[in-house]
């Protein structure tokens, strides 16, 4: 029985964000360590697939309360054709980019890159946006760390202000590599840089119909009864639980502080303990553990007096060509 409850919480979860398990993007060469690398905070927080869940919703609106962001994502992205695309994107590349080998999570970073450099166009009130400009790139950045660090330090542990100066001056390596300028690596800067922020945040028609996309309330969203767009915009407010006041209010995903502590705070904190119990230790992190441990064959191989290299040479010929052959969708 449960068995069985492992799998359904596995495959419910994994029709939203994907299957993270491919040996040709968190296996490989042996040793390497991968952009990040083992005893980091991003391997704790990451490895935590509750608190990545938890914070996803929060991290995907904080992202489009930017216009430009939601202009982009609006005008020319398959958000209305393919319901949870965004929410695959943004969970692989938060796992590839922690977890994935050096050459697969620079691949993927070059992929969303070549990517944004395509999109470009003008917000509802005529001001032109362009998604590699460094400043869009930086919130876009700030919104996925920041969010799950907020979940993290909510449902996992507390987290110590050095422990969280860590966390984002790792993430903020992969943000720079993904073109983001000025972005925040300690908990004082990322305060100063979210009210710096605000001012150019705001919710629009677009962005109202993107939230009532996430819900189920307009054509094309998927199942659009009353009860599952209820439990749809509960689920948002739970994960905007996470952000600040101003930021609840100004989505219209406001909740009272008695609605906090009597449903929405036991509720998530089942929801996460619930993936973390039937994922234990994720694949993408097992399959990484793996590899920064094996020890190359070269150097396992007892001393010969006729050495074959060739044997060397086609292992990591194929690891190599499986892992640039591979295409993240």
């Amino acid at each position: 029985m449960d068995f069985g409850l492992k799998q359904a919480i596995i495959r419910m979860f994994e029709e939203t964000v994907g299957k993270h398990d491919d040996p040709a993007i968190f296996g490989g060469a042996p040793g390497d360590p991968g952009l990040i690398g083992p005893g980091s905070m991003s391997w704790e927080l990451h490895s935590d697939i509750g608190a990545i869940g938890a914070a996803g919703l929060a991290a995907i609106i904080m992202e489009i309360l930017h216009p430009s962001v939601m202009a982009g994502v609006y005008t020319q992205s398959s958000y209305r054709t393919q319901t949870f695309r965004r929410a695959q994107a943004t969970f692989a590349y938060v796992v590839i980019t922690t977890f994935g080998n050096t050459t697969a999570a620079q691949r993927t970073i070059a992929r969303v890159r070549q990517m944004h450099e395509q999109v470009k166009g003008t917000t509802p009130d005529g001001r032109p946006y362009y998604a590699m400009d460094p400043a869009l790139i930086g919130w876009v950045h700030t919104a996925i760390p920041w969010a799950i660090m907020e979940a993290f330090n909510r449902y996992r542990r507390p987290m110590s202000v050095a422990e969280k100066n860590r966390y984002l001056a790792e993430q903020a390596v992969i943000g720079r590599l993904g073109g983001a300028g000025d972005i925040p690596v300690t908990v004082d800067q990322l305060s100063d840089y979210i009210e710096a922020m605000r001012p150019q945040l705001a919710v629009n028609e677009q962005t109202v119909e993107f939230l009532d996309f996430l819900v189920g309330a307009v054509e094309g969203s998927g199942r659009v009864n009353k009860f599952e767009q209820l439990l749809r915009r509960l689920s948002l407010h739970a994960s905007m639980s996470l952000m600040p006041e101003w930021a609840r209010r100004l989505t219209s995903l406001h909740h009272s502080e008695l609605a906090q502590r009597l449903y929405f705070e036991p509720t998530t904190r089942l929801n996460v303990a619930l993936l973390r119990w039937a994922f234990e230790v994720p694949a993408y992190r097992i399959l990484a553990d793996a590899r920064v441990a094996a020890t190359p064959t070269e150097q396992r191989r007892p001393p010969v007096t006729r050495p074959r290299p060739s044997t060397v040479t086609r292992q990591g010929a194929t690891d190599g060509a499986s892992a640039d052959a591979h295409v993240v969708h």
